[in-house]
């Protein structure tokens, strides 16, 4: 039981009060021991269990969700996360999120398995998902293309390079190593098809959130420390989410290649409305390649079995 507080703190969230009345330690002794293990979880296990992403760490995401999802090229799942906290000292409206409580984000890409690939935190809890990939040291080495990610290679069973890419939700960019849904507005039954499949795909980062809540329940709570450690505390519960997961955790087995719709021709139907403002904005060829992306899933190749559920 010897320093286990932070073990208690992590897993059950348990106020600082009500820890050091269980472990009879000072109040300010049990805020210190959590904020110097955080840091020292991180300073060790890190280089193992959460290390800087290369080239071949993407490799062998993208094959994973190829054989587990059936998406190809795809090297991870981005969201944000809001973790509550309380207001810090003369913070006015910074953290205030959209549901509004104070929070900080966290930013986080996971593989097809649930773990965490990188994991950003600290980004005002008033700014958006996009915003909050931007500000980001993922998203700034997103953008100015220092990622390593892999060279285009070509889609299964097509000639041409597509590029390595990330699935996101409507609330990041579209880009062409970020793919996104096409806006609800004027959806043709391509587009359906489409945002089912990557709605379908992305859901491991949703899983990788959910796992580490039900493990360490201080993520459900408002945690009432300073800014630096309740980011250190974060950290920790991501590596130590993934240190559970690769030495214990049950990982999926391959079911291959689904069986295609006898009929996988889909109309391609004109667009009854224009597209949304915010689609506009996206560069020719992001949307030139999520189009292509798009293509694929209706070929032999890429159509899996029941994907016309999606269709009107």
């Amino acid at each position: 039981m010897k320093r286990a507080e932070h073990n208690v703190y992590f897993a059950t969230g348990c106020n600082l009060k009500a820890l050091s009345c269980y472990f009879l330690r000072g109040h300010t002794t049990i805020r210190e021991i959590i904020a110097r293990t955080s840091v020292v979880i991180w300073k060790v296990l890190q280089p193992t269990y959460l290390p800087n992403p290369t080239k071949e760490t993407w490799v062998q995401s993208a094959r994973r969700y190829w054989e587990l999802w059936n998406l190809p090229n795809c090297v991870g799942s981005i969201d944000g996360k809001h973790i509550r906290i309380k207001r810090p000292p003369k913070s006015g409206s910074e953290f205030i999120n959209y549901k509004g409580y104070f929070s900080i984000v966290l930013m986080a890409v996971s593989n097809a398995d649930g773990c965490s690939l990188t994991s950003d935190v600290g980004e005002y809890g008033r700014n958006s998902d996009g915003r909050a990939l931007k500000e980001s040291n993922f998203g700034m080495k997103l953008v100015n293309s220092t990622l390593d990610l892999p060279d285009p290679s070509p889609l299964p069973g097509q000639d041409t390079n597509f590029p390595f890419y990330f699935a996101a939700d409507e609330a990041f960019p579209l880009m062409c190593t970020i793919m996104k849904p096409y806006p609800k507005r004027g959806l043709t039954n391509r587009k359906r098809v489409f945002n089912g499949r990557l709605s379908r795909d992305r859901k491991s980062v949703e899983c990788s959130f959910g796992m580490m809540s039900s493990k360490f329940r201080i993520l459900h709570t408002t945690i009432g420390l300073n800014i630096n450690t309740v980011d250190n505390i974060v950290k920790a519960v991501c590596l130590l989410h993934n240190f559970i997961k690769k030495e214990e955790g049950i990982f999926s087995r391959p079911r291959g290649k689904k069986g295609n719709d006898d009929d996988i021709e889909v109309e391609n139907e004109e667009e009854p409305y224009p597209r949304l403002s915010n689609q506009r904005r996206a560069t020719n060829p992001a949307i030139a390649t999520r189009e292509k992306l798009c293509d694929f899933f209706l070929t032999v190749d890429g159509s899996l079995k029941g994907q016309k559920r999606f269709c009107v």
